[in-house]
């Protein structure tokens, strides 16, 4: 999605995930968003009432890595008063930085089958370690990364650490997919995606287990170049999920046409859709039943997942919905992966890029 903007771990969670471990535990408490570093304190609180707060966080953990000891409450004063639309070009050095120093991580987070909870995918996701070790989520770097052009030697990196995690896994005999955030600009983009399809073409037989992500409204707005580069991938079996559904009253029928098989719709949506009778994928509110809702996106060959799943009730109404996948921090927050399970292939291929 991009990489979604779920909560960073927090010193609990963040525990390196051993991919030798069958079974992922069954049942994590949510985790608070980590704060990017301690001495901000209340700095960072008032930038996050700020309009444009996850940016100026961004922003402000930028400039302190660049400037050890400066003041983080007058950093943070003069940049709620004067942090300009795009201005964000602390945060694009840092993101530089991190990619020039090994400094962006993968975590993995579940998606479990209903009712029994057994893992069958994981979806990746970015975060970014500042020089002194605090951690970014993608929610307040991916507009930078966008803007400043490093979004796609971000999503490289990514794919080339989800495949490493799949050959492992097979090598285990242990068939999960995993969801891998792109960005359709570097769909786009004629210079990126010629090698991109070329690593993908050698790597093809994995397209049962990598499947590329983005949100709804980034789906629905890509460009011609991106519907057929889309298109170059799925004919080497490769499938696409979009995620942050905001409506169910979907295309399905152009969703089975571009090879969107997964469709992530956060539980909330999904129970409120369900209970108010709305429009269900050009349907009149209230022709299907919410117990059919699931089986309708099936016909056009789409499985709906419940996402940010959080409570134990939750669960209960989702199952009503007949959803067989379910994700959140009810069955597991994202965990970073173990270094050494990224390296394995990296001492054999001596390169990290693709292409």
């Amino acid at each position: 999605t991009p990489a979604e903007a779920a909560p960073a771990p927090d010193a609990q969670d963040a525990a390196p995930l051993d991919l030798d471990q069958p079974v992922w535990p069954a049942r994590r408490a949510p985790s608070p968003p980590v704060s990017a570093a301690p001495e901000l304190g209340e700095a960072l609180k008032a930038a996050a009432q700020d309009a444009g707060g996850e940016r100026l966080i961004a922003e402000l953990i930028a400039r302190l890595d660049a400037k050890p000891g400066a003041d983080a409450q007058g950093l943070a004063s003069g940049l709620a008063s004067g942090l300009a639309p795009g201005d964000d070009t602390g945060t694009a050095q840092m993101i530089r930085s991190a990619l020039d120093d090994n400094r962006v991580d993968l975590y993995l987070q579940p998606v479990v089958g209903l009712p029994q909870r057994r893992t069958y995918f994981y979806e990746g996701f970015s975060r970014i370690r500042d020089g002194r070790g605090y951690v970014m989520g993608p929610d307040r770097f991916l507009a930078a990364a966008e803007r400043h052009g490093l979004i796609g030697e971000m999503d490289n990196l990514l794919l080339f650490r989800c495949i490493q995690i799949i050959r492992r896994l097979t090598r285990a005999d242990r068939k999960i997919g995993i969801f891998c955030n792109i960005s359709p600009r570097s769909l786009a983009d004629e210079d990126f995606f010629p090698p991109f399809l070329e690593f993908l073409r050698r790597n093809s037989d994995l397209a049962s287990a990598l499947i590329f992500e983005m949100s709804q409204e980034a789906f629905q707005a890509r460009s011609s170049s991106a519907a057929r580069h889309m298109a170059r991938l799925s004919d080497y079996g490769f499938r696409f999920s979009i995620d942050r559904v905001t409506t169910l009253d979907l295309d399905l029928a152009e969703m089975q046409r571009a090879s969107v098989r997964f469709a992530k719709v956060e539980a909330g949506r999904l129970i409120a859709a369900a209970r108010s009778g709305e429009p269900i994928a050009g349907r009149a509110p209230g022709q299907i039943a919410p117990e059919d809702i699931a089986g309708l996106f099936a016909r056009y060959g789409v499985d709906l997942i419940a996402e940010k799943i959080e409570a134990e009730p939750q669960v209960v109404e989702i199952l009503d919905l007949d959803i067989a996948y379910g994700q959140g921090h009810l069955f597991g927050a994202p965990r970073p992966v173990r270094e050494d399970a990224l390296s394995e292939e990296l001492s054999d291929r001596g390169q990290r890029r693709v292409g």
